[in-house]
């Protein structure tokens, strides 16, 4: 129970940090990606607007669209595709939510078109006094994505940083 009240603390930590910063803005190009280590587990929730993952925001049409959804789902489910934490971690995927009105037709995108997908991918790390940092993959098979933000709070501290194409790589 401790580990999960920790771990919930760390979550709301940044999720202030990140709205008093404006984070969750929804802007194309740009995702926030919150990072959390919290003893073995290492918690990512990932917000993107959906255009930087498909091209668009609203329910597919088109079966090129419910395609590009299928493509995008299995993308972000597979461990090795998107996030790499430090392989001495020995870190292994055991938990992905993925919500988003493309996934959930019931779910409606915003007033004004625009919706996001929001991601939590969990991990749990055989050796987490070697984890100290993480590959960022999104940019391979999402071409519309320029920019992650990124904020991350583990034991010993709180850290920002500005992802992209160029610098895939977050060390802690």
């Amino acid at each position: 129970m401790r580990l999960k009240g920790v771990l919930f603390g760390l979550l709301t930590l940044l999720s202030t940090v990140a709205s008093s910063h404006g984070l969750g803005a929804h802007v194309h190009g740009v995702a926030n990606l919150q990072v959390a280590v919290d003893g073995d587990t290492l918690t990512l929730v990932l917000e993107s607007p959906l255009d930087n993952l498909l091209g668009f925001e609203h329910l597919p049409h088109t079966e090129k669209q419910k395609a590009a959804v299928r493509d995008m789902s299995s993308r972000l489910q597979k461990n090795d595709a998107v996030f790499i934490p430090t392989p001495a971690a020995a870190c292994r995927l055991v938990s992905v939510k993925l919500e988003s009105p493309v996934l959930s037709p019931e779910k409606k995108t915003d007033g004004d078109g625009h919706a996001d997908l929001d991601g939590e991918f969990v991990f749990h790390c055989q050796h987490p006094e070697v984890l100290h940092g993480l590959d960022l993959m999104l940019f391979d098979g999402f071409p519309h994505l320029r920019q992650v933000d990124v904020q991350v709070a583990t034991a010993k501290g709180q850290t920002a940083a500005k992802l992209s194409s160029a610098r895939r790589r977050l060390d802690w």
